[in-house]
């Protein structure tokens, strides 16, 4: 039976994983940083495969703390951050911007 509602947020230095009960309490929550990038002045770049490496080890770890499995999760909310870009080509090969 579905216990939890996961909320995951991708935002604009770490991702982070929170797990909620029926009630609205946090249960467990996971965050971690990945690598910002400055090719030029003013310029932030992310690596998405490093991104979502990263939201995928915050969801699992917040699930660990808690003994939780796929089965008790009912809903999942995501959040991320705005004005990002990332183009796949033919075999979701990455192609640049």
């Amino acid at each position: 039976m579905s216990k939890y509602i996961m909320a995951m947020d991708a935002g604009t230095t770490s991702n982070r994983c929170i797990l909620f009960n029926k009630k609205g309490q946090v249960c467990s929550v996971a965050q971690r940083e990945f690598t910002q990038y400055f090719p030029h002045p003013g310029w932030v770049e992310h690596d998405a495969d490093e991104i979502w490496a990263c939201q995928l080890g915050v969801a699992v770890e917040a699930m660990n703390k808690i003994g939780a499995s796929a089965e008790d999760i009912a809903a999942i909310g995501i959040t991320n951050q705005k004005r990002n870009r990332y183009r796949m080509g033919p075999k979701n090969r990455r192609t640049g911007l």
